[in-house]
């Protein structure tokens, strides 16, 4: 009898220690949702202070006369500091913040700068070029099986247009990053622009969340970048997992959907920009399909069917953004007439 009420006590208290630790994960994630909205408290700054450059006395963080920051006065190493970080456009506003920004919070910090909150951001073309370039060193000296390509399966023509592509895109890794941010922008403003939040978002502000997303996708691949090392494969499956949660949340975040809502949505954006993508390669690049199909052809056939490739490709892209537009257009309709119920 003794044994048997150690054992209901020790149980008791074993399951008063799990519903305790689990309100404490729930109190600390809630903490974290708060802080994903909310990130930056702003105090008082009734304070008076004297600007050292031009001798005015004014009350607030910067002079209203000159611009000059409040606090700044004698030189120190944050000086020195501050002055060498400058050379790289890294002095004034963090680079690391606003990646570490947007990890923890991606639609979030995304949606504060679109809505005017841009003083807390780094430049995002000039963020995008920054870590693109640093991947592109660190893939090319460390990793290069990341961008290889095998093409031994393939055509000797095909081998020699989709070889060109390939050695363009590792050259210009940054442009092609901004290209690719480029195709979301029209898909994105097509499928959210009657969304809950961010509601009929503009052109220009479409750029810059897609710019923003570039950013992202380049910072998840190089902090993944170590699975390369187990197997090539293993990386591009956890790479494409990770890229698509953090889609998904990030325009969840964005725009207000929910789950399902945000994932239909996205899958017309994948369709378009994957068949748009490939239409402007052909049309470029002129990649020759002909060896999926078994058949060789003249230089003239060859021609022709890169063009009828090429607008196969562009015409389902426009198809799968109409389909889309018209499905989100009776979808939003819906939703308002159960509201206006």
């Amino acid at each position: 009898m003794y044994f048997c009420k150690i054992v209901i006590i020790i149980n008791l208290k074993h399951r008063f220690n799990c519903e305790m630790n689990w309100q404490y994960i729930k109190d600390k994630y809630q903490q974290f949702k708060h802080w994903q909205r909310e990130p930056v408290k702003y105090g008082n700054c009734d304070d008076v202070h004297y600007c050292n450059n031009c001798g005015l006395m004014f009350a607030g963080n910067f002079c209203p006369r000159c611009s000059q920051k409040a606090e700044l006065g004698r030189i120190t190493w944050k000086s020195v500091r501050h002055g060498i970080m400058d050379i790289w456009g890294l002095g004034t506003r963090s680079l690391l913040y606003s990646l570490l920004q947007l990890l923890f919070r991606p639609g979030y910090f995304i949606s504060d700068y679109i809505s005017g909150k841009r003083q807390v951001s780094f430049p995002p073309v000039k963020m995008l070029f920054i870590v693109t370039v640093i991947y592109s060193l660190v893939v090319y000296w460390l990793f290069p099986q990341v961008l290889g390509v095998h093409l031994d399966d393939v055509s000797e023509e095909s081998r020699r247009l989709m070889s060109n592509y390939y050695q363009w895109y590792e050259g210009h890794f940054s442009w092609a990053m901004l290209g690719m941010a480029l195709l979301a922008i029209l898909p994105t403003w097509v499928m959210f622009r009657n969304a809950p939040r961010n509601t009929r978002h503009s052109l220009p502000e479409g750029f810059f969340i897609q710019v923003l997303f570039s950013v992202l996708m380049v910072v998840l691949n190089f902090c993944l970048i170590y699975l390369v090392l187990i197997d090539l494969m293993v990386f591009n499956v956890v790479v494409a997992l990770v890229t698509m949660f953090y889609y998904i949340v990030g325009y969840m975040q964005i725009f207000g959907y929910r789950f399902w809502g945000t994932l239909w949505r996205e899958a017309f954006i994948l369709f378009f920009i994957m068949f748009f993508g490939y239409g402007v390669i052909v049309a470029v690049f002129g990649m020759d399909f002909s060896h999926l199909l078994k058949i060789s052809l003249t230089p003239e056939q060859a021609q022709q069917a890169k063009y009828l490739t090429a607008g196969f490709f562009l015409f389902s892209a426009l198809l799968s953004l109409l389909v889309g537009h018209v499905i989100n257009h009776l979808s939003t309709r819906k939703a308002r007439k159960e509201l206006a119920v």
